[in-house]
């Protein structure tokens, strides 16, 4: 998702959004330790560079999927 940018908080919302993911599934991610929702003053938030290793890991198993296919 970013290059050496700088990092953001997130909200669930811009979650669902740029995921593109209903809320269960997102609730889902963070239920299963895929991603680490943070608690800052009683609000829950996302660390962008969470987001990218995320978004990473799906990309590196995706590959390998393809890979053992051919």
């Amino acid at each position: 998702m970013q290059t050496q940018q700088e990092r953001r908080l997130l909200q669930k919302a811009d979650l669902m959004a740029l995921l593109q993911l209903p809320e269960p599934k997102i609730q889902w991610l963070i239920d299963t330790k895929q991603l680490r929702a943070l608690l800052l003053c009683g609000e829950v938030r996302f660390d962008s560079k969470e987001l990218d290793r995320l978004i990473s890991t799906y990309q590196q198993i995706a590959e390998r999927k393809d890979l053992s296919v051919q």
